[in-house]
């Protein structure tokens, strides 16, 4: 199973990003063993960063994408996907795998990061 973070940095214990448009790295975990792939958020835009991240996302079939605050654009690709989103901000990458895990991470049910669910994402 593959898992995505939103990282301010390139390992395990780099924190998760605190919005996913906008983190440095998106880092491709094998659950299996934690071994990663990395790659740079080379765009500047926001519209092309929620583009090729969330591709990035959906080409390594991540069955989630931990991450902070997501907008629209990539929280829809994602959802309409079935990806889950959790909420990560403020852990390392690694301790956001834990609580993961664990069953501690909280779904993004929307963009806005309200609990109720908008259209026929879940």
């Amino acid at each position: 199973m593959y898992i995505a973070v939103a990282a301010d940095g390139k390992n395990l214990d780099s924190k998760v990003s605190d919005e996913f448009e906008r983190c440095l790295y998106l880092l491709i975990v094998n659950m299996n063993d934690l071994s990663f792939t990395v790659i740079k958020n080379d765009n500047l835009s926001e519209r092309a960063s929620a583009e090729n991240l969330a591709s990035a996302v959906l080409s390594y079939n991540c069955e989630a994408l931990i991450t902070g605050d997501i907008r629209p654009l990539a929280f829809n690709i994602l959802a309409d996907a079935y990806v889950t989103r959790l909420f990560g901000a403020d852990s390392s990458v690694k301790n956001a795998l834990e609580l993961m895990e664990k069953g501690s991470l909280k779904i993004i049910k929307n963009y806005d990061g309200t609990e109720k669910c908008s259209g026929h994402h879940h």
